[in-house]
């Protein structure tokens, strides 16, 4: 489970770093007026972690008890810098619980909100891969704007 929070962390790590490389008034720009934000999907990556914290650890309450609660509290997130308080803290708090991962937590059934279900340590590496899923569409937007050095 270390490698999974070295990664994680990493992950984090390049997100934010490319989105801080975004001028401004980027941040906000929707590709054609209808897709997300860059600022939108940071706020995703920031609270989407707390559904899979409760998975995975026992001893943690998740601070939403559905979408529109936590969808409301992603609006709040309207600034990069709140978005990666928020985000390095519930990725720290995400580390934690994998750590104490044991190979019966690792191996327990997770039914998730959209009807699938997975073993613990499928869940536990769920916010890594939506990050780095974040950090290619970041990627594309800096490309649709002309900048193609995205690090």
């Amino acid at each position: 489970m270390n490698h999974l929070i070295e990664m994680t962390r990493s992950s984090q790590d390049m997100l934010f770093q490319s989105a801080r490389k975004m001028p401004a008034d980027k941040l906000t720009w929707k590709p054609l007026d209808t897709g997300r934000s860059a600022l939108e999907q940071l706020q995703e990556c920031a609270l989407s972690v707390d559904l899979y914290i409760g998975h995975i650890d026992s001893t943690y309450t998740p601070h939403f008890a559905n979408y529109d609660e936590q969808f409301a509290a992603m609006a709040q997130l309207d600034t990069l810098d709140k978005c990666e308080d928020a985000c390095r803290r519930m990725t720290e708090r995400l580390c934690e619980g994998i750590a104490r991962m044991t190979p019966e937590d690792a191996a327990k059934i997770h039914e998730m909100p959209w009807g699938q279900s997975f073993p613990g340590a499928v869940v536990a590496g769920f916010h890594d891969w939506n990050m780095v899923y974040h950090l290619g569409q970041i990627n594309y937007i800096q490309t649709l704007y002309g900048d193609n050095d995205m690090f």
